[in-house]
């Protein structure tokens, strides 16, 4: 699969703007993101990403203007999919960047496959997007759906713990997240006791948190985001949950923009993932700073891979020299791209999603206020992790099994 799809990138030849190979004077970056609805408050950290790394280089790379626009999906993909043809057909851009929703990365990809744009994925974590689905112009800067889950399942194993229980909602990011942990567990010995799977958009969470066999485990594995991850884990404090069994998880159960307002019910929850603003790089430190002068609060992960996608079209039209019309060698520039970002070390896998350390993470209280305090790191892990790309794609996607991992 990797020499068909290394194959694949070599016979990308086509030119964005016809065959001239000219560079453009002023080339253009479109951002799509929700800047509306209930995601709004992710779109606008993609957005600041995006803006703070091309402010800090002049808004030029390879000797040309850059200039973002800025679109709006609502996080529905049929609207998604229109904003991306009009960046494309009417605003002539030169990569697409952003994308929050799954879905909305799903409806746009054949599109973008098509036109052959650069697709750089700053937040959606589909997995398929970068495995089953792969193409030449289809990058990731954050993590794949179970990503950050694999170190999470090896680090409850190394705790000791035997038994666990899954509640998360019941639809792909759920079964993603949390059957990646799931699946590292259970090969290495544990048992998934319990499993429970609460529709999307449930805000009572007291029929689930009551029925949790907690005398039956060693730990409870959740994974919600947004008002969802604030409401399960007030709740789960309010039902006397919090002390009596570790709540762990990942990023999106205690990401950086719900924190605060889950407060200290929160103190203590384990999660993972790539990036936290106490990352201690010294990359981090100055992204931080300058992050937080700015638009006065820390940079949460998707700040964090908005700007790193940013990063990427820059040091790869300076390589090319402003050159978009020879896509072929544009899209190797992309791909051979490799720096220290603000997480730590990035580069690209051959399916174009990154390879990079896996935080394990916890919250405390500081001087600052709530944070995810990284104390362990899984180094240099892929989207595949200790599987090789053609095994771990002969595997049963996650959201096919989310119902057998309870024997």
């Amino acid at each position: 699969m990797e020499l068909k799809f290394k194959a694949l990138c070599a016979a990308v030849t086509l030119s964005l703007f016809g065959a001239s190979g000219a560079a453009a004077e002023t080339i253009k970056v479109g951002v799509l993101s929700p800047n509306t609805g209930p995601y709004a408050v992710i779109g606008e950290d993609v957005k600041n990403g995006f803006q703070l790394y091309f402010d800090s280089v002049g808004n030029k790379a390879g000797g040309d203007d850059i200039k973002l626009i800025f679109e709006d999906s609502q996080a529905k993909p049929d609207v998604g999919l229109t904003k991306a043809q009009k960046l494309v057909e009417s605003d002539k851009v030169a990569f697409v960047g952003g994308i929050v929703s799954s879905s909305v990365a799903y409806a746009v990809r054949d599109y973008l496959v098509e036109k052959k744009v650069p697709l750089l994925v700053s937040v959606s974590s589909a997995d398929g997007l970068t495995q089953n689905l792969a193409a030449p112009n289809i990058f990731r800067t954050n993590s794949s759906g179970s990503q950050t889950s694999h170190p999470m399942g090896q680090w409850l194993l190394d705790q000791g713990y035997k038994r666990v229980i899954i509640v998360a909602p019941g639809y792909s990011m759920g079964f993603e997240q949390t059957g990646g942990i799931a699946r590292v567990f259970t090969e290495g010995g544990g048992k998934v006791v319990q499993a429970l799977y609460p529709p999307l958009g449930t805000t009572d969470y007291a029929p689930y948190l009551t029925q949790l066999k907690v005398d039956d485990a060693d730990a409870v594995i959740a994974v919600f985001a947004g008002s969802e991850a604030i409401q399960f884990v007030k709740q789960f404090e309010e039902y006397g949950l919090k002390g009596e069994i570790p709540l762990v998880g990942t990023s999106l159960l205690t990401d950086d923009l719900i924190l605060e307002k889950e407060g200290d019910a929160a103190l203590g929850i384990i999660t993972s993932s790539h990036y936290s603003s106490q990352v201690d790089t010294p990359e981090n430190k100055e992204f931080v700073a300058a992050y937080k002068e700015r638009y006065k609060r820390p940079p949460t992960l998707y700040a964090e891979a908005s700007y790193v996608a940013a990063r990427v079209i820059h040091d790869a039209l300076d390589k090319q020299g402003g050159d978009i019309g020879n896509q072929e060698a544009l899209l190797k520039a992309i791909s051979d791209v490799s720096f220290k970002a603000p997480r730590g070390n990035f580069k690209f896998d051959d399916y174009n999603s990154p390879i990079h350390d896996i935080y394990i993470l916890k919250v405390e209280r500081t001087e600052d206020g709530l944070v995810n305090k990284p104390f362990h790191r899984y180094e240099n892990i892929s989207q595949f992790y200790t599987w090789t790309p053609e095994e771990f794609m002969k595997l049963p996607p996650y959201r096919d099994i989310a119902d057998t991992w309870v024997k």
